[in-house]
Order: C-alpha cells, then sequence, then structure tokens
C-alpha cells in the first residue's frame, strides 16, 4: 500500500511539474499579402530610398537594392565589396529572380525588351551612353524617375532621370526578359 501510495506522489509530481513546463507555442506566421506589414514595408522603403511606392513593387527587389546602396565602385566588381554598374545589376537579377544578365552594360541590352521611358516600373533598366556614342552605363529604375546605379565617385547611390547629366546621356530603357510575373512588378 504504501510503495502505491509513493507513486501516486509521484505520478502527481511528475504531472505538474509536466503541465507547468510545457507551453504552447504558437508561431506567427506571416503572409506576404498582409496589407499592414506590406504597408509597413513599403513605407520603408519609401522612406529610405526617398522614393513614393505604390505597392505594386516587388519587396524582395526593394530589399535587395537597400542593401546595396553605399557599396564602393570597384571597375569589374559585382559584389557587396564593391561593383560597378553592370555588376550591381548582374548581381541584383541573380539573387532576386536567379536570372543570369550578360556582364557588361552593352550586352545588358540583350537581357531586356526595350520599352518607352513613360512606361517605366520599378526594376526596369535604364541604359545611358556616356563614352564613345554606346552604351557605357545602366542602371535599375525605382520609380519616381529615380535610379540606383554604380557611380564611379560615389557608388551605389540614387539619382533622377531629370538631372541634366542623366538626361543628356539616356539612352533607353527596357524590361528585364524572364521575371517571373508572380514575382514581378509588372503585374
Amino acid at each position: 500500500m504504501r510503495s502505491s501510495r509513493i507513486y501516486y506522489i509521484l505520478f502527481f509530481f511528475l504531472a505538474i511539474l509536466a503541465l507547468s513546463s510545457c507551453k504552447t507555442s504558437h508561431q506567427v506566421v506571416v503572409s506576404h499579402h498582409d496589407t499592414n506589414i506590406n504597408n509597413t514595408n513599403y513605407t520603408f522603403y519609401s522612406q529610405k530610398l526617398g522614393i513614393n511606392f505604390n505597392g505594386s513593387e516587388d519587396l524582395s527587389l526593394l530589399s535587395c537594392l537597400y542593401d546595396w546602396l553605399g557599396v564602393p565602385y570597384l571597375y569589374g566588381g559585382k559584389s557587396k565589396e564593391g561593383t560597378d554598374c553592370s555588376g550591381l545589376v548582374l548581381s541584383v537579377f541573380n539573387e532576386v529572380y536567379k536570372i543570369k544578365m550578360y556582364r557588361s552594360s552593352a550586352d545588358q541590352l540583350k537581357n531586356v525588351k526595350e520599352i518607352p521611358r513613360n512606361e517605366l516600373k520599378a526594376g526596369d533598366l535604364v541604359f545611358f551612353k556616356i563614352y564613345n556614342g554606346q552604351v557605357s552605363h545602366v542602371g535599375i529604375y525605382l520609380g519616381d524617375n529615380k535610379f540606383i546605379h554604380a557611380s564611379t565617385k560615389r557608388g551605389v547611390v540614387i539619382n533622377s532621370l531629370d538631372e541634366d547629366y542623366y538626361k543628356k546621356y539616356f539612352c533607353t530603357a527596357g524590361r528585364v526578359i524572364g521575371i517571373p510575373q508572380s514575382q514581378s512588378t509588372y503585374k
């Protein structure tokens, strides 16, 4: 009788211990379609990048571009240690969309379907003829007539297509071929 009483006490003690240490964990799964989360993200990137995003832009692209801001210029570079303009484009589109881009800005024209400037959307490419009348510079359009690119003097920065320098050398714009429509800002 005494041994069964000890078992009951032991059982009771273990049950209390188990119940008191047992915690129900609720994992919160945030949907990428959650309006409040998306609005917060768009507000963040609008403030940090100085663009009024409308909510149709690809958040993974915006996040990636934000991470590249301030990377120093390095001719032939394509990493966050240093990059040139086409290296930035090549790296961003590989990282975000797994798209293999050509290496030079002139060749990256082959990766796009040319579009009129008034149809630009975030993620489109803008091309410039700065040297010898040939495409020699490329950037990624953000919105509000602004684009991100690797400047030889300032590294990865944002400029406006309305600046005299970029107006003078602007050549064409293009939409990258091969971006899955479910991830695209071109829905």
